[in-house]
């Protein structure tokens, strides 16, 4: 079985959304613009966004698992730039250190909001959702075959390093086993390749156009309208007089 379509199918089995895919998107992008333009030095108005944003969460049932190991990695990239602002940044040092925590604190809220979006939406029905803003047409395309062609690397990637193994016999050094890597690299791009191609013309051939089709259509609810006015309401109440 395709790699991409089992994962697909196990992705799409804890999808239990309560809501339009359009209607969470406005949200989240409501959600993301109140933090960012909030001054950093109000740390009650983070927190009720933390917890509006997290009030989500468990509406939408998130993954928890999966959304802490997300979490997690955005880790070493915050220390990187902390550290990069504490040894080559020509401030004073509280200054620094209020740039710091601006950035830490904005950027954890703005990615656990895409996480809530993305881990509770099929990847297609977000996909569709863009088109339906007007989103121009590259962009959807790109996201899509992103995501196709990633699935494809990981499997190309998989099959080589496998063959590998039967190949080899032994126990080798760090060194060798590195250098086998290197060498696997450009074979592994190059059969995604010509793989990627095999399926791009597959798609042409059975009617795609540069446009996501799917058998779901989008219908709002009356759920989504009282969620929409609920959730922008509470933003904007926070963002206003919290």
């Amino acid at each position: 079985m395709d790699p991409f379509l089992s994962q697909k199918a196990g992705w799409q089995q804890g999808l239990s959304s309560h809501f339009d895919p359009r209607i969470k998107i406005v949200a989240i992008s409501f959600f993301m613009v109140a933090v960012i333009f909030t001054p950093y030095h109000q740390p009650f108005k983070f927190m009720m966004y933390f917890l509006s944003l997290l009030l989500l969460a468990v509406i939408e049932r998130i993954p928890w698992k999966e959304a802490i190991g997300k979490v997690i990695l955005l880790g070493p990239l915050l220390l990187f730039l902390g550290l990069s602002i504490l040894l080559f940044a020509k401030n004073e040092p509280q200054e620094n250190f209020d740039i710091i925590w601006n950035i830490s604190l904005k950027s954890g809220l703005t990615f656990f909001s895409l996480l809530v979006l993305t881990l509770t939406t099929d990847f297609y029905d977000l996909i569709r959702s863009l088109e339906y803003f007007k989103v121009p047409r590259i962009i959807p395309a790109l996201l899509s075959f992103a995501y196709r062609y990633n699935l494809l690397l990981q499997k190309e990637a998989r099959r080589m390093l496998l063959a590998k193994e039967a190949r080899s016999f032994g126990k080798k050094k760090k060194i060798e086993e590195i250098k086998t890597l290197t060498k696997l690299l450009p074979h592994i791009f190059l059969r995604s390749l010509i793989r990627s191609e095999r399926i791009y013309a597959a798609m042409l051939a059975r009617g795609y156009r540069g446009k996501i089709q799917t058998l779901k259509q989008f219908k709002l609810k009356q759920t989504d309208f009282f969620f929409i006015i609920l959730f922008l309401s509470v933003i904007t109440a926070i963002w206003v007089w919290a």
